[in-house]
């Protein structure tokens, strides 16, 4: 199996489960894992750091360059500069091990999709709620054809969009990682597209994200105009926080204002000032219309979601991949 993440350049293919990181947990997938091979710099998710830190798995790292390679649990078993060519020579020694995975991965999928649909759709109103951010995170997906390029923000649309991509050939996923991972998503997706004038370049990005860097969207008349769409999911604050230890219920009281900083920022009228196209939509289908037809130049499409469920919503969701895996795997040794 091959666990990668969106923006690895190896996301697509039979063999890359979406939800790798819930499988990660099964004893029969997960547990079993005595090898790892690998490749790039791993800094999206908890179980893949745990992995690569256990002492029962042997860890080969492959750092073309000879120094400088990742290994932040210290577990390296060795360090080569290439992958051997006598690894590809022959079968793999045991098909079934990836057949397992390959059929946990999509139970655990469609099960994912299934608690995603529960969600209601429609416009918002006060008694139905803006889109789940996964859910919008998955149109997003289901629209970047293997020829576009998508540029993901940091905090939740990079983690959403890694339980719920699904492609056969992705798209070209770039992603600004690390402690400054937020700092300059808006200008990051402006260079991308002037450097690939002839692929359709979008850019999906949280709202704090896009306030941090709105000045990515100012053009100088001077200059060309960028071909860019821009996906905004507002969710009024920031709501990786809910998902992680800061969220829990007990830190209820300080959550809000420390780690939610909720806020109400015109997103329609900031869009208005830099002379920006901006379209509001607020259920699956507008989005869907929104994705389809990009146009010319710079645009901004502003998704509404809920963030107030959030925490939950994770729970929800990894319950039931990892309730559909087990039963893929029991079913596989039955």
């Amino acid at each position: 199996p091959l666990l990668a993440e969106p923006s690895s350049g190896a996301r697509g293919g039979p063999a890359a489960p979406a939800a790798y990181r819930v499988l990660l947990g099964d004893p029969d997938l997960g547990g079993r894992v005595r090898s790892v091979v690998l490749l790039g710099r791993p800094t999206l998710t908890r179980p893949v750091s745990a992995l690569l830190a256990r002492d029962d798995v042997d860890l080969t790292v492959v750092a073309p360059a000879g120094s400088g390679w990742p290994d932040a649990g210290r577990a390296a078993d060795r360090v080569l500069t290439g992958v051997p060519a006598s690894w590809f020579d022959g079968p793999p020694d045991d098909p079934a091990w990836l057949a397992a995975w390959q059929r946990a991965g999509a139970a655990a999928g469609s099960a994912v999709d299934a608690a995603l649909d529960d969600a209601p759709d429609g416009p918002a109103t006060r008694a139905t709620p803006p889109l789940a951010g996964p859910r919008a995170v998955r149109a997003v997906a289901e629209a970047s054809l293997p020829d576009d390029v998508l540029v993901v923000g940091s905090s939740n649309p990079v983690r959403d969009l890694d339980l719920v991509a699904r492609w056969a050939e992705p798209p070209l996923v770039l992603a600004n990682r690390g402690l400054s991972g937020i700092d300059g998503m808006l200008s990051t997706a402006a260079g991308v597209a002037l450097g690939l004038p002839r692929r359709r370049v979008r850019v999906l990005v949280g709202d704090l994200t896009f306030l941090h860097d709105v000045g990515g969207l100012l053009r100088l008349t001077t200059e060309p105009e960028v071909d860019l769409q821009v996906v905004v999911l507002n969710d009024a604050g920031g709501s990786i926080f809910a998902t992680l230890e800061h969220g829990a219920p007990e830190r209820a009281r300080t959550f809000e204002r420390v780690f939610g900083t909720p806020h109400a920022v015109d997103v329609a009228a900031l869009c208005a000032g830099y002379g920006v196209r901006h379209v509001r939509v607020s259920d699956e289908a507008a989005l869907a219309v929104a994705l389809a037809a990009p146009g010319r130049g710079t645009s901004v499409v502003e998704v509404r979601v809920d963030r107030t469920d959030r925490r939950a919503l994770g729970e929800r969701l990894v319950a039931a991949a990892r309730t559909a895996a087990r039963t893929a795997v029991a079913g596989t040794a039955g």
